[in-house]
């Protein structure tokens, strides 16, 4: 899926499992959403990528949501011409509709199980939940120190930023903002620790924005209070924007994208390689250098840290891939087709 606007809009962070699937549900007062239910391997996915593809070749607008524990899964998608979204409502991001029947809808593809044949597997279907659940965990002990490490540094780094003429290259990126009808802000993660890597949508980008900065700041502080500026500033003009937290520590913003303006503020750092826009160097915005040597031994041990958290997300992987295949085995996938009928003719 080439040329696509992706997203994730949920993973593991310092405070466990972080999720905006939520926003679907209020995405708009006439979208109407399809909510799958159904457990690993019953073919929630597949169902969503044969969507993607009815739509793509009707030349329609989509948005996909991967999983973040999964890229090659797909958690969600909007399709934005049709008014309408599919999402998968299970944990860990469980969600039941909250105008069922009007504009949201529950599909259980459960119904295609053989129970019979999982009642004999019920044993091995607990170990593993257990297992892929204390891998997740300590995924997430290893995010938790490795946040504490680069919140420090944000603190730290903050501490000598020049605000002033941070605050001015913040009106110079606004000055041109229209003004409109702003309403809540649209959150989506353009990162996530994943599969043995953190995964990094930056072809979104020039998908968004033509005119895109690049804050390089390894170390926080000036594009945290600059991403502070521009926020305010969008909500002040009544402008909407796209805003992308940092997926391990989501109080911080990463990235600001202004869709209707085509205009996107991004930060570049060690996790967070880019290679077009407009760069502009943290340094230019310190009154004063801080002490180099002290955050960059933070840097190096929180990535370090990130690093065993990505190895224990691809072991977690490896096991829901058994765990799916004991569920695949119990499906009878025949009866997809009539889902994707059902699906195309009461939404399409």
């Amino acid at each position: 899926m080439k040329d696509l606007v992706k997203f994730f809009l949920g993973a593991n962070s310092h405070i466990n499992f972080v999720s905006y699937f939520k926003q679907l549900q209020e995405q708009s007062d006439s979208m109407q959403l399809l909510i799958l239910k159904g457990g690993p391997g019953s073919g929630k996915s597949s169902l969503m990528k044969r969507v993607i593809k009815y739509a793509l070749e009707k030349n329609h607008e989509v948005e996909i949501i991967p999983c973040a524990s999964d890229p090659n899964s797909i958690d969600a998608f909007i399709d934005k011409t049709a008014d309408f979204a599919m999402m998968d409502g299970t944990a860990p991001h469980t969600e039941d509709p909250s105008l069922p029947g009007a504009n949201h809808h529950i599909l259980y593809t459960g119904d295609l199980w053989d129970t019979a044949y999982l009642y004999k597997y019920a044993s091995e279907i607990k170990s593993l939940n257990g297992r892929i659940g204390d891998y997740h965990k300590g995924a997430g002990s290893y995010i938790k120190a490795a946040s504490a490490l680069l919140y420090e540094n944000l603190l730290y780094s903050k501490k000598y930023i020049n605000k002033s003429a941070i605050t001015s290259f913040a009106n110079e990126i606004c000055k041109s903002l229209s003004t409109g009808n702003y309403k809540d802000e649209k959150v989506r993660l353009l990162s996530a620790v994943s599969v043995g890597e953190i995964k990094y949508f930056k072809e979104t980008l020039p998908l968004l924005a033509d005119k895109i900065f690049v804050i390089e700041d390894d170390f926080g502080g000036v594009a945290d209070f600059l991403m502070k500026n521009i926020k305010h500033t969008a909500e002040y003009n009544g402008t909407q924007i796209i805003s992308c937290p940092c997926s391990i520590m989501p109080e911080k913003t990463d990235h600001i994208i202004i869709p209707e303006e085509r205009i996107a503020v991004v930060t570049q750092n060690r996790f967070l390689p880019i290679d077009f826009g407009e760069k502009k160097s943290a340094e230019k915005f310190y009154c004063k250098m801080p002490d180099r040597l002290l955050l960059e031994a933070r840097q190096s041990d929180a990535q370090k840290l990130l690093g065993k958290a990505c190895t224990l997300v691809k072991e977690a992987k490896l096991l829901h891939d058994d765990l799916e295949d004991i569920y695949k085995n119990a499906m009878d996938f025949s009866g997809m087709d009539g889902f994707f009928e059902d699906i195309i003719k009461k939404f399409y």
